[in-house]
């Protein structure tokens, strides 16, 4: 992401347009924490810090910078096979990640998330933390429960 952005920025800067759309995720932004996945927690961060930068550089030379910070989607990546109200299909999300572009510096496309990232800002950071532990608990052991009946056969 840094290294393409570098390459186009220069031509985004000489024809005083252009856009740039990086993806966040709800891992660094509306979570407080996201145990078990740290190093993708820190990664996001990083694209959501990189993107308000950028956003405030070259937002008086006519390029739109978002960070878009989606929470689940059915995708192969998070192993959600289904999609349901909160967690749209790819198809879905894309369709409301574009009709967001150049509207905000970070945003939350898809409405129904939007509804949990508020949900979430009411707790205290103490209880999304301990739900987040439990929750992550539960998918490492789903996993290595796979995992060893793979090996069984």
């Amino acid at each position: 992401m840094t290294k393409v952005t570098h390459v186009v920025l220069p031509g985004m800067v000489e024809r005083k347009r252009g856009a740039i759309l990086n993806i966040g995720s709800g891992a660094a932004v509306v979570i407080p924490s996201d145990p078990l996945y740290a190093v993708y927690a820190a990664t996001k961060a990083y694209v959501d810090q990189f993107s308000k930068c950028l956003y405030v550089e070259y937002k008086g030379k006519g390029i739109d910078v978002q960070c878009q910070v989606p929470l689940y989607v059915a995708t192969k990546m998070a192993s959600i096979r289904r999609s349901s109200f909160l967690i749209p299909s790819a198809d879905t999300y894309a369709r409301a990640a574009l009709r967001w572009l150049g509207y905000e510096k970070r945003c939350t496309p898809y409405w129904p998330h939007s509804l949990v990232w508020f949900m979430a800002s009411l707790l205290p950071e103490t209880v999304v933390d301990n739900w987040r532990l439990g929750f992550c608990l539960g998918i490492r052991k789903r996993g290595m429960l796979k995992e060893s009946k793979k090996k069984e056969q």
